[in-house]
């Protein structure tokens, strides 16, 4: 008889990449599990080749969400779930919840997606005074509600510095892409193209990617930046690269179906992940940098992410995101060396198809499911 397994956010939408394509569809297909993946209700259609049953709450605001954590605690009591995946800080209250008042009460594992304490610890409508103590309640607070946890998932393996008191089973599972390159690559653009995929945001680089251009237009005119992908301020952008006469060297193209965007990626020459400095970020790695390589191109990234992982496949190059003339640098070094950037293109597939992709991945995540077999029988 197959066991339940309840995969839970009360944050993000039902598709989220991480959670549904890459964990939920890994156990299901997997593992003798029955999978209910419970999250937000967004624009995506619901139509999915997989056994997942798909549960959608309500998107809410932030001091309404409480509604849907009453939602989800139905669910798990009248079900009765063997094993509760959660994805949000805000449901270890949730967990610690279950634990004192289900008698027989699932497996809990909690995913970590972000160091809440680092943000906090930086965050600017915090005044300066008070961000230890905010730090420190919180960390204290979270750290008691985890122990109502069986096992705890780590979105990137900096996040252990926080947490070495842990008793439970962890592991680092990274959001790396689960792609399939093909054999034979698309022919390059004809001008040499810098490409953006993902969310499109100060934070991760928009109004630096039209410095980029307003500075490299000055010296080179062969050349353009494709930026896809959508965001709050993205009408912003678009008017600023208006303002700025830029529009022949950068343009901000919306969202894309990831096989079209891909396709983008593949014909392009270099990819671009210039996020700026925030808590966050800090030690991450970025899934695009990972999709560069499996398109076979190298990338520019922020200097403060990735340095191990260029020193073993130097298949990028790295720059302050705070100076435009470092990354302006960096872009005409690519752009004036064309077979470094084929030898670099051809290093990162290489470094994808060893170590960067969800199969890693994946045999982690299900090698750790398997501490729990005999506990939640």
């Amino acid at each position: 008889m197959l066991k339940k397994m309840f995969n839970i956010s009360s944050v993000h939408p039902w598709s989220d990449t991480r959670i549904f394509f890459r964990e939920a569809m890994s156990i299901a297909e997997n593992l003798d599990y029955c999978v209910t993946h419970i999250a937000i209700k967004n624009q995506v259609i619901v139509n999915t080749n997989t056994p997942i049953k798909i549960r959608l709450l309500p998107k809410l605001p932030r001091l309404k969400r409480y509604k849907n954590w009453r939602r989800i605690w139905r669910m798990i009591r009248l079900e009765k779930p063997d094993i509760v995946q959660l994805h949000d800080p805000e449901l270890l209250l949730l967990a610690w919840f279950i634990k004192r008042r289900i008698q027989q009460a699932p497996i809990i594992i909690y995913d970590m997606h972000e160091n809440v304490p680092q943000i906090l610890a930086s965050k600017q409508a915090i005044p300066s005074i008070c961000r230890k103590m905010v730090r420190y309640m919180y960390q204290k607070l979270e750290k008691k509600l985890m122990q109502s946890c069986d096992g705890i998932i780590f979105a990137e393996a900096h996040y252990h510095e926080n947490y070495t008191d842990l008793t439970c089973p962890t592991v680092d599972i990274y959001n790396y892409p689960a792609i399939t390159p093909s054999s034979l690559s698309p022919e390059k653009q004809d001008i040499f193209t810098f490409a953006y995929v993902g969310s499109v945001s100060e934070l991760r680089g928009a109004r630096l990617m039209i410095d980029l251009a307003e500075k490299l237009a000055a010296q080179r005119a062969d050349f353009q930046i494709r930026v896809i992908g959508t965001g709050a301020d993205e009408e912003v952008f678009l008017a600023e690269v208006e303002k700025r006469g830029v529009g022949q060297w950068i343009s901000f193209e919306g969202a894309k179906k990831f096989d079209e965007a891909f396709q983008i990626l593949q014909t392009s020459h270099v990819g671009l992940s210039l996020l700026l400095e925030n808590a966050n970020f800090k030690g991450c790695k970025p899934t695009k940098c990972m999709e560069y390589m499996a398109a076979g191109i190298p990338f520019i990234v922020s200097d403060f992410l990735m340095q191990e992982d260029l020193e073993k496949y130097p298949c990028g190059v790295s720059a302050q995101t705070d100076n435009v003339d470092a990354v302006l640098e960096q872009a005409l070094y690519l752009l004036e060396n064309p077979k470094i950037v084929e030898k670099m293109g051809k290093c990162g597939l290489q470094a994808y198809q060893e170590a960067y992709n969800w199969q890693t991945e994946e045999d982690k995540l299900l090698s750790f499911y398997t501490n729990f077999e005999d506990v939640s029988l």
